[in-house]
């Protein structure tokens, strides 16, 4: 598998686009899946939040 070289931000603008693929369609794929997992479990590092209306956000520390 190739490395993805992600800034922070970039990575919220994918894990939103992912998370919008899973409410339109009730689910994602396997692969799918765990890259959205591990993007959250990287962004919590950088200050990830969810907003009420369920979009990803970084909080600058």
């Amino acid at each position: 598998m190739n490395e993805l070289k992600l800034t922070p931000e970039q990575a919220v603008a994918l894990l939103n686009l992912l998370q919008a693929e899973e409410d339109w369609e009730g689910d994602l794929p396997k692969a799918l899946r765990e890259v959205k997992e591990a993007l959250k479990a990287w962004l919590k590092e950088e200050g990830l939040k969810r907003s009420p209306t369920g979009s990803y956000y970084l909080v600058k520390r």
